[in-house]
């Protein structure tokens, strides 16, 4: 794993208004996974067919805490960056993650996660999935918590069990066919932030995940 630690601030705004999907699959020390036993696609409601970086959907252990997988690409360890309508307002994402956990009975796994989001009106053009950005937006932040803290955004997980009771989400399991599928349905309002917010794009991206920001300026 290695540790990306980018010290190049960034300053401005994005031209056009961009979200920042991260998809995020969190699991447990027993569960024994690892990325190769991963696959991920991504659909949003406002387009026709699956969000796909030019490089695929690549799995990594970006953060220092190594329970976490994260789906980005050649350009962005963290997630990926897609243009937003000017008027638009809400939308859906679905992460569909598959994966392969032979230590976790019955071994196979499907985790359907669908976040319904609301785009808050501000001054901004960024809209990111990511906790850090909109951390002093959340009830989470506090004097004796002023640092983002990874696992309190709204992360998939492989069984309902760990998911949090504050997040405003209903979830339903199964086996069927050899697979244990879980369904997440959430809500999440985010706020408008500026490319100066992206902290944990910038932090453990990668340089790539810089330029790219970079390039929305």
């Amino acid at each position: 794993m290695t540790n990306y630690k980018i010290t190049r601030p960034l300053s401005g705004d994005a031209r056009l208004r961009t979200l920042h999907l991260l998809p995020v699959l969190q699991v447990d020390p027993f569960d024994r996974v690892t990325s190769d036993a991963i696959s991920l696609t991504v659909s949003v409601s406002w387009l026709d067919v699956p969000v796909t970086p030019d490089s695929g959907w690549i799995i990594r252990q970006p953060y220092p805490n190594q329970l976490y997988f994260v789906g980005g690409s050649d350009d962005c360890h963290l997630g990926h960056l897609i243009p937003l309508g000017d008027d638009q307002t809400r939308g859906e994402v679905t992460f569909h993650w598959t994966v392969a956990a032979p230590n976790r009975p019955p071994g196979h796994f499907q985790v359907t996660h669908r976040l319904d989001l609301t785009f808050e009106t501000g001054t901004a053009r960024v809209y990111s999935m990511d906790v850090a950005n909109w951390w002093s937006h959340s009830e989470f932040v506090s004097q004796e918590r002023p640092i983002p803290e990874i696992g309190r955004n709204c992360v998939s997980r492989l069984t309902a069990h760990g998911l949090s009771p504050l997040r405003q989400a209903e979830v339903e399991e199964s086996v069927r066919a050899g697979y244990r599928h879980l369904a997440i349905q959430e809500t999440l309002a985010l706020p408008a932030i500026t490319l100066n917010d992206c902290w944990t794009v910038e932090t453990y991206g990668g340089d790539n995940a810089v330029n790219a920001l970079k390039a929305l300026q």
